[in-house]
């Protein structure tokens, strides 16, 4: 019997909590991810299986959900090293196909989002630009 992760109950993560039971009943190992000061932007969930390899999934609501700044700005660098981020939005055999597909996350970036990105160059050079003063 696969034991039931407790969570908070705001609507995410409820839907978080149905995600793991979905996926764990389907020979999926999920780790629930804690992101802390330190580690924003990591998404919601890690899991592997013996079959498929692993996957990095972000939970979010069918709808109103947005990218955080943490996200914006990370993800992209994950994308570039070749980490694959998908987005799940319902316990649902739709949304499970999503899995087998190309990493979904560029499906919500908006432009607005480009604000967030910066390359590591401008912020070095900017805090060249700070120390010449």
């Amino acid at each position: 019997m696969i034991k039931k992760p407790h969570f908070h109950s705001n609507p995410e993560a409820l839907l978080q909590a149905r995600l793991v039971t979905f996926l764990e009943e389907r020979g999926w190992h999920v780790e629930v991810m804690h992101g802390n000061a330190f580690q924003k932007g990591i998404p919601d969930l890690y899991m592997f299986h013996k079959t498929f390899g692993h996957r990095w999934v972000d939970v979010k609501l069918p709808s109103g959900s947005v990218l955080t700044k943490a996200q914006c700005q990370k993800w992209p660098k994950w994308e570039a090293a070749g980490i694959d981020i998908w987005i799940m939005k319902a316990d649902n055999i739709e949304e499970y196909l999503l899995l087998f597909g190309p990493a979904n996350w560029r499906e919500m970036w908006k432009p607005r989002y480009d604000k967030y990105i910066r390359e590591i160059e401008d912020i070095l050079g900017e805090l060249d630009d700070d120390e010449d003063e």
